[in-house]
């Protein structure tokens, strides 16, 4: 007899994002990949979301009580995914579509190709002829954390397939035996950088990771957060990005790189009027190490409940 098939186990956390799971679920269940089971993580939701998930009676739902955030949530539904005989997992934001071939391709990259990680090419969902993320950057000595080839054209040859250095959590596969040695993503992010650290964490162990433009995931960016500049975001951006230099930053340099990355961007966004944003990231800059976050989900959010 030959080997038994590599199942996959697709982890998608969702809080309160009811209006994105049908197209998210339906296109996964769409996959061509031979061996694969869905598990939705629910952080505590309060629109419906549980009822809409129990009736559809195709996934495994694991419905938490409170929001642990994603950190919490998505190591919740990857021990889950473990138990239903996952060897590869799928870690994937709830406001995406997947092609259907993608599965099968980060599959394989991890299965057998030898790689501990695989991306896929995420396009935006309303401009899918361009990408948001082409594979990711981090420089240790500099503080640059970045995507490749963001904004550039699909067909521009910017995002040429092979190794890259992060993957973002909006579509990370990963050979399950490593999230395990891992210890899976650390709830000391409160949000954001949870997915480089992980990364960063497994090149430490001599893992690479493959980028495949091959496997496409379509996102409706910062659907969550209320928009890819809204302070919510700048804050917990920045805040998150100086976390994990502050674990990862190599030499003398790098928190000079960070604020002159910090300060640059909040002044764009000043220029822009968007004074709110601007003022986030100093926010995030003046804090001091190990304070607790401001700009807390249940304060920008009020009628989503509290996230903790």
């Amino acid at each position: 007899m030959g080997e038994r098939m590599a199942r996959l186990g697709v982890v998608v956390l969702n809080w309160n994002g009811r209006e994105h799971l049908a197209p998210c679920l339906d296109s996964l269940l769409r996959s061509d990949h031979p061996d694969f089971v869905v598990v939705v993580v629910d952080n505590g939701s309060r629109d419906g979301s549980v009822e809409y998930l129990r009736e559809r009676g195709d996934i495994e739902l694991v419905a938490l009580e409170e929001n642990r955030r994603f950190s919490g949530g998505n190591n919740a539904g990857a021990q889950r995914a473990i138990e239903m005989g996952a060897d590869v997992l799928l870690i994937l934001n709830n406001d995406t579509t997947i092609d259907s071939g993608a599965l099968s391709v980060l599959s394989e990259a991890v299965e057998s190709e030898g790689f501990g990680l695989a991306a896929p090419r995420i396009v935006f969902a309303d401009d899918p002829g361009r990408i948001w993320y082409g594979g990711g950057s981090f420089s240790p000595w500099t503080g640059y954390v970045g995507h490749r080839a963001i904004r550039r054209p699909v067909d521009a040859g910017a995002d040429a397939a092979g190794e890259t250095d992060w993957v973002t959590g909006c579509a990370l596969a990963i050979r399950a035996d490593l999230w395990q040695r891992l210890g899976g993503l650390d709830s000391a992010y409160y949000i954001y950088a949870e997915d480089v650290d992980l990364c960063l964490r497994a090149r430490d162990l001599d893992e690479t990771i493959a980028y495949r433009p091959n496997a496409v995931v379509h996102h409706a960016v910062s659907a969550s957060v209320g928009g890819g500049s809204s302070p919510f975001k700048a804050y917990h951006r920045t805040r998150a990005r100086r976390q994990l230099l502050r674990r990862h930053g190599r030499g003398p340099w790098w928190p000079l790189g960070l604020w002159v990355q910090d300060v640059s961007w909040a002044l764009l966004r000043w220029v822009e009027g968007n004074r709110a944003a601007a003022r986030a990231v100093f926010d995030a800059m003046r804090e001091p190490e190990g304070s607790e976050p401001g700009y807390r989900v249940e304060d920008q959010f009020p009628d989503r409940g509290d996230p903790a």
